[in-house]
């Protein structure tokens, strides 16, 4: 009987154990949904700012970098549905991944500080309602110069061919920027691939060639910095600490239309974690956390209550701040599908044109 009743207490405490584990168990569960995992640019969000969401929320996030677009997409697409459940990565990718089905509409609700957003970030061409995607920060394409070097004025993208800048330029190793400039250049829209526009586009190329010195996609500030180069087509961020760091060097944004590329938010479908993602683009689009990426990486912020709180030299820095006047003749890259390879022809046969 003893033994009996031994074996029943055992069988008792041993549910008992089972019952608090289960309920541990399903407390740990829910603490796991306690998550976000992004998939985005390497270094291009603060940590501190992560860290913050995490401090006031307890949501933990899971950042997974990429340091190539077409690599962001590759892990996307290869993995299961609900591996991340968002993505930071330029415009152009709301048409790939909406076409792909892998797009969730953003709930406009549970984004209020939504209303910060300049109306000229707004109705883009890869998301006409704004239906898919948040602006983070705006890339823009400027021609930077050292005014102590270079000689002649410049006002457009001809002014690069002169012989003066033999050897002297420095551009983003980017084949939709350089492409594309080259297409505004010559009359062209920078999404054309017709074959008479991407034959002005490979003949102006062909002649801007001799007077380039350096493809840098990593850091093209380095060389105007440094003093090693006189000018160049490089992104605005890279333009504004070149000009922090040489009171020299200034920007000019070509008389033609320019290159404009917003890095956007989006939800990714069947996100595990979907509804802390409306969570975090509302407080990445709060005044006082916009201000921080600003500070950290200096490209054109969209956030209108941000702006104004900008320190000064920044407000002030048209790499930065990017005129109005400018950014209304400014065109983005899209979507053009199987005609990237044509684009991608182009770009090789001017990097490998001797």
């Amino acid at each position: 009987m003893k033994r009996r009743y031994f074996w029943l207490i055992s069988i008792l405490v041993s549910s008992l154990l089972l019952i608090l584990t289960g309920c541990g168990h399903s407390q740990a569960s829910h603490r796991h949904t306690k998550v976000l995992n992004i998939i985005g640019w390497s270094e291009y969000v603060p940590q501190n700012v992560l860290d913050d969401f995490t401090k006031e929320t307890g949501i933990r996030i899971n950042y997974i970098s990429y340091s190539d677009p077409d690599q962001m997409l590759s892990k996307v697409l290869s993995s299961a549905n609900g591996t991340y459940d968002m993505v930071l990565a330029p415009g152009m990718y709301v048409q790939t991944l909406q076409k792909l089905g892998r797009l969730e509409k953003l709930n406009k609700n549970k984004i209020p500080n939504y209303k910060n957003i300049n109306s000229l970030a707004l109705n883009k061409p890869y998301d006409r309602h704004n239906q898919y995607s948040s602006p983070y920060l705006g890339t823009v394409v400027g021609i930077a110069y050292n005014k102590k070097k270079v000689k002649n004025k410049i006002t457009s993208y001809q002014d690069l061919l002169n012989p003066s800048l033999k050897n002297q330029l420095v551009t983003v190793e980017d084949s939709r920027a350089v492409v594309g400039c080259a297409l505004m250049a010559t009359g062209h829209k920078i999404n054309d691939t017709s074959k008479p526009a991407l034959k002005d586009a490979s003949a102006y190329l062909k002649k801007l060639k001799p007077n380039i010195q350096i493809f840098d996609g990593a850091s093209p500030k380095t060389p105007l910095i440094n003093n090693q180069v006189s000018a160049g087509l490089v992104y605005g961020g890279e333009i504004a600490l070149a000009i922090k760091n040489n009171p020299n060097i200034n920007v000019v944004y070509p008389k033609e239309d320019i290159y404009f590329s917003y890095d956007v938010f989006m939800k990714l479908k069947k996100a595990p974690n979907g509804s802390n993602v409306e969570k975090f683009i509302n407080y990445m689009l709060r005044p006082n956390v916009s201000v921080k990426f600003s500070k950290a990486f200096p490209y054109y912020n969209p956030n209108n209550k941000a702006v104004k709180l900008l320190p000064k030299d920044l407000r002030n820095n048209p790499a930065v701040m990017v005129p109005k006047t400018v950014l209304k003749r400014s065109q983005t890259v899209l979507d053009i599908g199987k005609n990237t390879s044509k684009i991608d022809e182009v770009w090789s046969n001017f990097k490998g044109n001797n």
